[in-house]
């Protein structure tokens, strides 16, 4: 909870970046509570079905946030492409979004902040900005938010309202850009092989 709260205020710092909303961190803890995920989701899950959830997850983002295609991984804000993988590329982009400029640094196929790219990539070990290195700094967010174990156990709608203030596109996000609708992620979910349990 302490690194999400961190997280999100640090994030605040992003141009075009709404401010924390601590009522959500709240929330959060209360469904993991509710669903007995106080730490992090029921080791148990059917590991094969919880692999193929995750890859699910992350095509469903990469979907919702305009990155699915051949170049998803070389993708700036506002849809330009950038050169290398050996690193962040670190461009603050602005870009008119629901007939508004919004500035922001974020790239790759998950759009990661360069700020957040930043906090991530020591604790994971990262030295490059690769495909690989981009999917599993996706999956840290994702279990920083406490969705990973929803995400394997195809709690599907809960894990997205889980990490909602870390993708833009995702419903209920509130950063004043275009949000997809929950069964539309779904069904992307759903076409890649993911489960939907709850």
């Amino acid at each position: 909870m302490g690194y999400v709260v961190w997280r999100d205020w640090q994030r605040s710092a992003e141009p075009g970046a709404q401010s924390p909303d601590f009522i959500d961190q709240a929330e959060n803890l209360f469904y993991d509570a509710a669903e007995g995920n106080m730490f992090g989701g029921n080791e148990e899950t059917d590991m094969t079905q919880a692999a193929s959830n995750r890859a699910a997850f992350l095509l469903m983002i990469r979907s919702a946030e305009g990155t699915a295609g051949a170049n998803g991984y070389r993708t700036l804000f506002g849809g330009g492409l950038f050169e290398s993988y050996a690193d962040h590329p670190r461009q603050v982009v602005t870009a008119l979004s629901n007939g508004k400029p919004i500035s922001s640094s974020a790239a790759g196929a998950y759009q990661i902040l360069r700020r957040t790219w930043d906090s991530i990539a020591p604790r994971l070990g990262l030295t490059d900005f690769s495909p690989a290195s981009q999917d599993a700094a996706a999956l840290q967010l994702i279990r920083d938010a406490g969705a990973l174990g929803d995400v394997d156990a195809g709690r599907f709608a809960l894990a997205v309202r889980k990490v909602r203030k870390i993708w833009a596109s995702m419903p209920g996000a509130g950063y004043g850009q275009p949000e997809v609708e929950l069964n539309r992620l779904q069904a992307a979910y759903e076409a890649a092989g993911g489960v939907v349990y709850g």
